[in-house]
C-alpha cells in the first residue's frame, strides 16, 4: 500500500474501485488514486457503507435515494450524494441496504453539518 496518509473520513464523499486500484473522492472534488483494492481501503473507513461491488459511500453525505422502474425487471435504485453524484445500489444488496440507508438519511436530516452539506440538504427527499 502507498505510504501516503489516508484522508480524514469527513473529507471523503465516496470510494470507487477498479480492479486493484481505488479512487478516493473528496468533497472538494479532488480524487486520489491508490494502488490497493477497494475492500482493503474501505477497512480504513469503518463507518462507510458498501453499496455496490465498485462503490463504498460515506453516509454523512447521503442526500436522496432514487428508484427507476424498468419494464419487467426489478427496479434500479441509486443513491445521490452531496455534489449531485449518483451511484447504483447493487441488486443483490438493495433490499438489505434500503432500510439502513433510509434510517441514515433521516438521521442526516437532523444532524448539523458543514455549510456546503447544509446547503445541499435543503431539498432532501426519499424518492421510493
Amino acid at each position: 500500500m502507498n505510504h501516503r496518509p489516508f484522508s480524514l473520513a469527513r473529507q471523503v464523499c465516496y470510494l470507487s474501485g477498479e480492479q486493484n486500484y481505488t479512487w478516493t473522492h473528496l468533497l472538494s472534488g479532488y480524487r486520489d488514486l491508490r494502488r490497493a483494492p477497494l475492500a482493503l481501503v474501505a477497512q480504513y473507513y469503518p463507518s462507510f457503507l458498501r453499496i455496490h461491488k465498485q462503490y463504498v459511500i460515506n453516509p454523512e453525505y447521503l442526500l436522496q435515494i432514487h428508484q427507476q422502474t424498468r419494464s419487467q425487471k426489478r427496479p434500479l435504485f441509486e443513491v445521490e450524494l452531496v455534489g449531485g453524484v449518483r451511484l447504483p445500489i447493487a441488486q443483490s444488496r438493495v433490499y438489505t441496504l434500503l432500510p439502513v440507508l433510509q434510517s441514515m438519511l433521516q438521521g442526516n436530516q437532523s444532524q448539523t453539518c458543514s455549510r456546503s452539506c447544509r446547503k445541499a440538504k435543503k431539498t432532501n427527499q426519499i424518492l421510493i
